[in-house]
């Protein structure tokens, strides 16, 4: 079969529209700002008290601050995971402590938890790892033991449930992030989500004193959107694209998803801001297609499930939460996605280091090599198959035929 016709679609994006709306004066509700409305929409959805802010990662800073988590403080995560959830621990002066996965959910062991809570531990952040919920009764029922801060991590779960409940409902309190590459996106954005009611004041003072993102840094945002959508992509697989891509993000000139700063653990300027009303405009907009996604997400994940027969690639077992990401393993992962890249698909690399991305230092953002096995194996062997919105059944059937003929 002839892949190299396998040229990636993009799906419809809400960030022109909303632009064109602005441009015109369009709004959907003119009794509303656009951050309050929403904000009114979450609220509706989770029942719970929700406060918008400019990241996940701000979320989560803000979540800690209120509750007086700083210097001298531990807060316990799991390793295979984003630099944006130790990155705000350390902002506050508290560390993170990294707990081992469970290789057959990619979430946090609860026993590895357990074995890490300290005198000095005030939270614990339950990952819902690319949209498979975590171990919630345990780590629910270890928080309440050591009575401890529960924080669920809902950047990749928005939409999923757990026997039949909203994921973003169990912790004391729960972040959103409505950043790239996310359920939904409005280019940056994230939320908080407040279930314990001691917090709520005290991230409403917060919030409420929040700065506005700069021009700059907005303009930042959509030239990043714009140059991917127009440059970036139809580059990525030609010689040298991808060089070229990561030599401009070595000096944060499109890449504004990890800062050089947030590499070394340290807080770039803009965290944390206040929502832009205008991307709150984009996510209320993608809001809308929220099902829509989760669905087609899911078919795609089925699909795979059923079909891929290659016994040397290990899947995961179906769950009742989302497909962000669909993962494979395999010992020669580095090898296929460089394959897979020469047949133009669009694979990924979530999480390829138990601190993701590669480049940042480890040592500096809390981790110690060795102390996560489970992670570190995972991660060496982590394959994300496409499963971008807008697939067709027809181009996951040649990634499909690509990975049962893998030898």
């Amino acid at each position: 079969m002839d892949y190299t016709t396998n040229i990636p679609k993009m799906a419809k994006t809400n960030v022109i529209k909303v632009i064109t709306k602005n441009l015109l004066n369009v709004r959907a509700d003119k009794g509303l700002e656009p951050v309050l409305q929403l904000q009114k929409v979450l609220e509706e959805y989770f029942g719970l008290r929700v406060f918008p802010v400019n990241s996940g990662r701000s979320a989560i800073y803000l979540i800690l601050k209120a509750a007086k988590i700083g210097r001298g403080d531990e807060v316990i995560i799991q390793a295979y995971t984003c630099n944006a959830v130790p990155n705000p621990i350390l902002w506050t002066g508290a560390r993170p402590i990294y707990a081992d996965i469970n290789p057959d959910t990619l979430n946090a062991d609860p026993n590895q938890v357990e074995d890490k809570i300290t005198s000095k531990t005030k939270a614990i952040i339950i990952q819902h790892t690319f949209g498979r919920p975590g171990p919630i009764e345990e780590l629910q029922s270890i928080a309440t033991k050591h009575n401890i801060l529960l924080i669920e991590d809902c950047a990749h779960c928005l939409g999923g449930t757990y026997n039949g409940k909203r994921l973003g409902t169990f912790g004391d309190v729960s972040i959103l992030s409505f950043g790239r590459e996310k359920v939904i996106s409005s280019l940056a954005g994230g939320a908080i989500i407040v279930r314990n009611e001691r917090l709520v004041k005290p991230i409403i003072d917060l919030v409420s004193q929040l700065p506005s993102i700069s021009s700059k840094r907005m303009a930042h945002e959509f030239f990043n959107f714009f140059a991917w959508r127009v440059l970036l992509r139809r580059i990525y697989f030609k010689d040298g694209g991808l060089t070229f891509i990561k030599q401009l993000n070595k000096h944060d000139f499109f890449n504004v998803v990890t800062s050089q700063k947030e590499k070394i653990g340290e807080k770039p300027a803009w965290y944390p801001s206040a929502m832009p009303n205008v991307l709150a405009q984009i996510a209320q907009e993608e809001f809308e297609d929220l099902e829509k996604r989760n669905k087609s997400r899911r078919e795609i994940g089925q699909f795979y499930l059923n079909n891929i027969k290659n016994t040397d690639f290990k899947l995961l077992a179906d769950h009742e939460g989302i497909y962000l990401r669909f993962v494979a393993f395999h010992k020669e992962a580095a090898n296929i996605l460089a394959e897979a890249r020469k047949k133009r698909f669009w694979f990924g690399n979530w999480y390829n280091t138990p601190v993701y991305p590669k480049g940042i230092d480890e040592q500096k953002l809390g981790y110690e090599r060795g102390s996560c096995p489970n992670a570190e194996k995972c991660a060496r062997e982590t394959i994300n198959l496409p499963n971008y919105l807008g697939m067709a059944l027809g181009e996951a059937q040649q990634v499909v035929d690509f990975i049962n003929s893998y030898e």
